[in-house]
């Protein structure tokens, strides 16, 4: 059945109305992007300097013994998944997911994996499937990532840590890489392991210590574990913006292709409208003839 051209022009009208609101998402992803790709960016030596640090007042008290620190016969694992709570940012989800259900069937298998969820995604996903979280958490990082939000959120991971109801903690997220790359990266976080840091030294000579080293460090052990989700946190929202630029950027292209096609086959069907009625006309004129 032939599409009328009042039809096509409704479909142009619609699809260029899309077209307006993807493209102005686009922009503000991007205006959103610039300032949390900076944060994110400015974050990583800081983080690397404090992981340094840890490391090496950690080497140089070995009589230091902290709960954060203890490796543990494994049997019960918390697995914190990091989405984002709005959606239209292509593949940056699933992937997270994938990889999440990837640990659960392979790596941890044997283990049993309480999910901590951050994020709508990852909740409504979870919940789908009949999963129980242990936690879940939303509205998280709807515009920004906070400090205070992942103390929260660490601080019942570390008390179920000590207490011995979990024995391994890693999260799950998307680290920003460039504008059209976001990698999905699994972090172990306690334990705490400083397999990927090399310490700065014996900073113990040069400081001193107030009430004492192994004092300073167990204050220190959870603020790093907090440090260790904020990062991640601020690396999954640039990571999110980065991919809702991209594409809303392809789906405006998309849209104006479709434009363009549509405006040819409403051409295509307003010349043959005209053809159709000159030939009636001249038929028309024969007859009477």
């Amino acid at each position: 059945m032939a599409v009328s051209m009042k039809d096509i022009k409704r479909k142009i009208a619609s699809v260029q109305k899309t077209q307006q609101i993807t493209k102005a998402m686009k922009m503000v992803a991007a205006a959103k992007l610039r300032k949390t790709q900076e944060a994110a960016l400015q974050f990583r030596p800081y983080m690397y300097k404090f992981g340094q640090i840890i490391h090496s007042l950690v080497d140089s008290s070995s009589h230091l013994e902290h709960p954060l620190l203890f490796l543990k016969d494994v049997k019960n694992v918390d697995l914190i998944v990091l989405t984002s709570d709005k959606g239209l940012c292509g593949a940056f989800n699933h992937n997270v997911i994938k990889e999440s259900e990837n640990l659960i069937k392979g790596k941890f298998a044997s283990k049993n994996v309480s999910p901590v969820l951050i994020g709508k995604f990852a909740n409504n996903y979870f919940k789908f499937k009949g999963i129980q979280a242990k936690n879940s958490y939303t509205d998280i990082l709807k515009d920004k990532a906070t400090y205070e939000d992942a103390s929260m959120i660490m601080s019942q991971v570390i008390e179920d840590f000590i207490n011995e109801k979990s024995d391994e903690v890693y999260v799950v997220y998307n680290k920003f890489v460039n504008v059209l790359v976001q990698k999905v990266v699994v972090k172990k976080i306690l334990p705490m392991s400083f397999e990927d840091s090399v310490p700065v030294g014996n900073v113990t000579e040069k400081f001193l210590f107030e009430p004492d080293k192994s004092s300073v460090l167990a204050e220190l052990l959870p603020k790093y574990a907090k440090m260790n989700l904020y990062e991640s946190m601020l690396e999954s929202l640039a990571g999110e913006y980065a991919a809702r630029m991209t594409a809303m950027d392809a789906a405006t292209t998309n849209a104006g292709e479709m434009i363009d096609n549509l405006t040819l086959e409403f051409n295509k069907a307003r010349q043959a409208s005209i053809t159709r009625e000159l030939v009636e006309i001249t038929t028309s004129i024969e007859a009477m003839k």
